[in-house]
């Protein structure tokens, strides 16, 4: 008898989408993620028990948001074993995106939500109804960003307070959040198994850095990089290091956020052409799309974690057996890239 999947997980950009499903794959759970929406339908024929995909809509407009979120609403929808499958939505635990919108779309009229951005584990909290910890220079109200009655939001300083709301939730409730949520529900589904040991970065690596969060700048000080300008990466070396960082920086000529990432992307797939690494670490949401679409990568088999924070995938199309570590721009300790440098293993 096949099953369908007991969990189908929506997030607005890909880091998210793969952020949240780890916690599922580190417990024991099959987990395949859809890097677009265009690949959803195949992944939800992989017989995986939690399908997670990005609709890659944080920097589009609210149309392009809401149209993608009525695709992956339909798509479900016609699949009779993902019909009954809990949905989350996962959101930014910064509340940035389009995320009122979205919920709308998603939602039958009436339907409940529980709406928890709280990550306990790295130092993000919900308290009296607002965002704070860790990145969070000023307080973001969670119910005016989510467009939901204030009594949705779960006030959260720890990972059993999050386990106490998420059972106190309707059954029928959409889940919405971040990695803390996601993280609960594995374990309410798992039975509280505990979560295998994180993985270790493959080596040789190569590390994508597309994002300019001052956290992920702080995480690269020190280390050699090749500079990219506007995206423009330069030629590939003759000899490769064991691992080689890559770093989009602003150019003279003032390029979008999406055409940097697009030049980004076909310059760090010429590279991962040239260089054949065992492992690419894409830093930033849209910097991991735009490099996983070139290289022609819709399907991931999400593993775990290398680090906490930073999901770890193989690539089951387009570039098969490649590992692929994803990396939020405004999340992880100052010495992560040392730390995933000193604990690489060779292939």
């Amino acid at each position: 008898m096949t099953l369908g999947p007991k969990v189908i997980l929506i997030a607005d950009d890909l880091t998210g989408a793969l952020d949240s499903s780890a916690p599922f794959a580190a417990r024991g759970m099959t987990v395949v993620c859809a890097t677009s929406t265009d690949h959803l339908d195949v992944a939800l024929r992989s017989g995986a028990q939690v399908i997670a995909v990005s609709t890659g809509s944080r920097d589009g407009t609210e149309a392009t948001a809401v149209a993608r979120i009525l695709q992956v609403r339909a798509t479900v929808e016609s699949d009779p074993l993902a019909r009954t499958a809990i949905l989350f939505k996962k959101i930014d635990s910064r509340m940035k995106g389009h995320i009122a919108a979205e919920l709308q779309a998603l939602c039958n009229p009436g339907q409940p939500v529980l709406v928890c951005p709280a990550i306990p584990r790295l130092g993000r909290f919900v308290e009296a109804g607002h965002v704070a910890g860790m990145g969070v220079e000023r307080a973001i109200p969670v119910a005016d960003r989510a467009g939901v009655d204030a009594s949705a939001v779960l006030n959260a300083w720890s990972e059993s307070q999050i386990d106490t709301g998420l059972a106190g939730a309707a059954e029928s409730a959409v889940l919405v959040g971040a990695a803390g949520l996601a993280e609960a529900l594995a374990r309410r589904l798992t039975g509280s198994a505990p979560p295998t040991p994180h993985q270790r970065l493959a080596s040789p690596a190569l590390f994508a850095i597309g994002s300019r969060d001052p956290i992920t700048l702080a995480q690269l000080a020190g280390f050699n990089v090749f500079p990219a300008p506007d995206g423009a990466v330069p030629p590939p070396p003759a000899a490769s290091d064991p691992v080689m960082i890559l770093q989009m920086q602003p150019g003279r000529f003032g390029a979008t956020p999406l055409q940097a990432a697009a030049r980004f992307a076909t310059g760090v797939a010429l590279w991962v052409k040239a260089a054949q690494p065992a492992a690419v670490l894409a830093c930033g949401g849209s910097t991991a799309e735009a490099v996983l679409s070139e290289l022609g990568i819709g399907l991931l088999e999400v593993r775990g974690e290398v680090l906490p924070g930073l999901p770890v995938s193989t690539a089951l199309t387009g570039w098969p057996g490649l590992q692929i570590v994803t990396k939020s721009g405004g999340f992880g300790a100052p010495d992560t890239v040392s730390r995933l440098i000193s604990g690489s293993s060779p292939r």
